[in-house]
């Protein structure tokens, strides 16, 4: 009986000792979690401290240069000199303009096929009556009816819409410079539905000024009709 005792006391300390031990492993466990959660919050939070300096060093940068670059232009500038001179206050898009090149000129005043077609326009019209004029903006040879009253809304918004638009060529009498017609030679681009919507609305603006318009996709037979119009 007293053996037994002694056995069953030991076994519940043995017991005890053993939860006691996992308990403390698993308290250990918990700080070793707490610890690296909170050094990783800690690093994170370093992290992103560093990359919003670096962003507002940047910006303050990029600010200083374009300041600097600002200033200098407008010390140096002819043309916003001669604005302010004339007590003009340049737009935000003057300003950009003198502050750096935006402007590039391109290479040919036709595309390669354009010119082809001009060539033999050359060729096969009478230089003793007509010139022939390439890329003529359509506002150029037609003015809105004087019955639209100047620089009301309706006015500038037809303005704008035939001054987006050109002609690939503009046949005038070679004496009184009088316009005689307009050439289009149509490409794969005209199948697009803003094409097609500009090709229809230029045609109306033509008609309604009273200027004939010598259309075609394959450029031998619009060199025909030029040369027999």
């Amino acid at each position: 009986m007293y053996f037994a005792a002694r056995c069953s006391t030991g076994c519940r300390q043995s017991s005890a000792l053993s939860e006691e031990g996992q308990k403390d492993e698993e308290d250990d466990r918990k700080t070793h979690r707490e610890r690296k959660e909170h050094q990783g919050i800690k690093y994170m939070a370093k992290i992103l401290m560093m990359a919003g300096s670096t962003v507002v060093v940047l910006s303050l940068l990029g600010f200083l240069v374009l300041l600097l670059k600002g200033r200098a232009v407008t010390k140096t500038s002819p043309v916003l000199r001669s604005l302010k001179a004339l007590g003009i206050r340049p737009s935000e898009a003057e300003q950009r303009l003198c502050r750096q090149r935006v402007w590039v000129g391109n290479d040919t005043l036709m595309t390669p096929r354009e010119q082809h077609f001009f060539r033999a326009l050359l060729r096969h019209t009478s230089r003793t009556r007509w010139l022939l004029c390439p890329q003529v903006r359509v506002a150029d040879i037609a003015t809105l009816s004087p019955h639209i009253r100047p620089r009301s809304r309706t006015w500038w918004q037809l303005f704008r819409m035939a001054s987006q638009w050109h002609c690939d060529v503009v046949i005038v009498d070679i004496h009184t410079f009088a316009i005689i017609g307009a050439v289009e030679l149509d490409d794969a681009s005209h199948q697009k539905k803003h094409r097609i919507r500009r090709d229809i609305l230029l045609e109306e603006v033509l008609r309604q000024a009273g200027i004939p318009l010598l259309r075609d996709r394959d450029s031998e037979s619009l060199v025909r009709k030029v040369e027999s119009f």
